[in-house]
């Protein structure tokens, strides 16, 4: 028997270079969250020490060791209050250290581990990646999945818990990102319908004497580094249950009833394993080099919309379902559309010498039953301007199958849609840009508010030498162009450039480097 009542809660608090201030900053987050009689409560990434070292002899002597001190004063504690503890911190390995979220339970056993795969920029110096993903934990409250910061990103490492049958996500962050708190974490919960229990630092994410030094290498502000704290719980619709501040030393705390999370074959039951297989390999095409040049794209939610901007106002125009193409389509001119041919679900790119490229529909949907077949491939067209790929029906909604086409290397995803909750509309599109950094248009019809969008990768990179812009605080949120119904279609522009640029961060690819390793357990049946 699980337990599905609980009282979890996220712990935020200023770290530094002293192995004995930050224990004892987890030592009183514990005792505070046991003061407010929790269940399980989620310490933040790096706990044991900031994470710019001076050698790797350093970084080996600040690590702590399973078995230790400084983690038998967590399990101690822990026991002590019968609570359950996660904490990210760095462990020394025979010829490595890791970063490893362990998770205690309430009689101060380690109940599982798991290595961080996705290394962000300067920990990539001295710290060494898991090479393979990690168990779900086996806990009295179900499968439980625990991962560290930037492996939250990217959907993949989340995802292999969700597939088997994790219900609570726990997540250590040592993040000034702002984007964390307001994209990729409820993102998580709501695109695996599991609840999330997140941890970031605030304060100082450097020590002292290197602040100076890393603001003007990245032409960041210095207060612009430090941890972006919001803490938070969040439940599987994608709310935010409770939220820390973004500066000070806090806990929240919430009850939460993982009887709430629908079991796995409803909350992922049309997913299509079978045709994952990439995903599972290091295999990974780059955008080819593109101009630099605006591509102006349009959606038209009429055919007599579709019929003015097809000669040419825009370069590519995307269509709401099942609305045809215009019978005249402009030179140079691209129409993206959906038609039905059987029990088959087809986008279409139509230009004025017809149809140049088809996509079936992928997963099944609830909300189109009439489609019985399906296709098993993400398809890419190559055109004069760059390389893109269609997704219609709910497939936005699957993540894998934005980074099949993204591995392809795509410069941009045409979706036609017709989202039915709010998620998909406020979250769902902006991370399959994000987490792929490619653009996307998409259209919706003319009734869906916010359906019909352009989102573009940011214009910076955190290391790009050229910025143009300040500093905003995030360092993987698309920019958003609106291309909501009007009496004339609205064109925005699509810098597909910007594909290019693929590194969150130094040596960080978000798409070549992702974790395709823990991807096998996604083309798993």
């Amino acid at each position: 028997m699980t337990t599905d009542a609980l009282r979890v809660a996220a712990g935020q608090f200023v770290g530094s270079t002293s192995l004995e201030q930050n224990l004892a900053a987890c030592l009183r987050l514990i005792d505070q969250a046991a003061d407010q009689s929790v269940d399980l409560l989620v310490l933040p990434e790096f706990a044991n020490h900031l994470s710019v070292y001076d050698s790797a002899e350093h970084c080996r002597q600040v690590a702590v060791p399973i078995g230790g001190p400084w983690l038998a004063a967590i399990a101690q504690r822990a026991r002590e209050h019968s609570m359950h503890v996660a904490v990210t911190v760095t462990v020394p390995r025979p010829d490595s250290v890791t970063v490893t979220s362990l998770l205690f339970d309430d009689v101060g056993s380690i109940l599982g581990e798991a290595d961080k795969q996705t290394l962000m920029g300067n920990e990539r110096a001295f710290l060494t990646p898991g090479d393979c993903g990690a168990p779900v934990v086996r806990t009295r409250f179900g499968a439980v999945g625990i991962f560290a910061c930037m492996d939250g990103v990217t959907f993949e490492t989340p995802r292999t818990f969700a597939v088997r049958g994790a219900r609570l996500f726990l997540n250590g962050l040592n993040s000034f990102a702002l984007d964390e708190a307001h994209l990729h974490i409820p993102v998580r919960a709501v695109e695996n319908g599991v609840f999330v229990v997140a941890a970031n630092k605030v304060g100082a994410l450097l020590p002292a004497a290197q602040i100076e030094q890393f603001s003007a290498a990245l032409g960041v502000p210095a207060d612009a580094l430090d941890g972006a704290g919001e803490s938070q719980i969040i439940d599987p619709n994608g709310v935010v249950v409770a939220r820390a501040s973004r500066t000070t030393e806090s806990l929240v705390v919430a009850d939460i009833d993982l009887g709430d999370v629908k079991p796995i074959d409803k909350r992922l039951g049309y997913r299509r394993p079978d045709i994952y297989a990439p995903l599972a390999s290091p295999a990974t095409s780059t955008p080819r080099l593109v101009a630099d040049e605006a591509l102006a794209v349009a959606c038209a939610h009429s055919v007599e919309q579709a019929q003015v901007v097809a000669q040419g106002l825009a370069t590519l125009v995307v269509l709401p379902e099942m609305v045809p193409p215009p019978e005249h389509i402009g030179e140079n001119v691209w129409v993206v559309a959906t038609t039905m041919r059987g029990g088959a679900h087809i986008g279409q790119v139509v230009t004025r010498d017809g149809v140049v490229h088809e996509q079936m529909q992928l997963h099944q949907t609830d909300r189109l039953p009439q489609v019985t077949t399906f296709g098993d491939e993400v398809g890419t067209l190559t055109t004069p301007w760059g390389d893109m790929a269609v997704l219609i029906g709910d497939d936005h909604a699957y993540p894998e199958a934005a980074r099949l086409a993204a591995i392809q290397g795509v410069h941009l995803i045409a979706v036609v849609w017709h989202p039915t909750e709010q998620w998909q509309v406020d979250l769902a599109l902006a991370e399959r840009a994000a987490e792929n950094r490619l653009c996307v248009v998409a259209c919706a019809p003319a009734s869906v508010a916010d359906g019909s969008v352009l989102f573009n990768p940011p214009r910076d990179s955190l290391w790009n030498s050229d910025r143009v812009a300040p500093f905003d605080g995030t360092i993987n949120t698309p920019d958003r162009v609106s291309l909501a119904p009007a009496a004339q279609a609205r064109v925005g522009a699509a810098h597909l450039v910007r594909s290019l640029r693929r590194e969150i961060s130094r040596d960080t690819d978000l798409v070549g480097g992702r974790s395709w390793q823990a991807s096998k357990v996604l083309i798993e049946g």
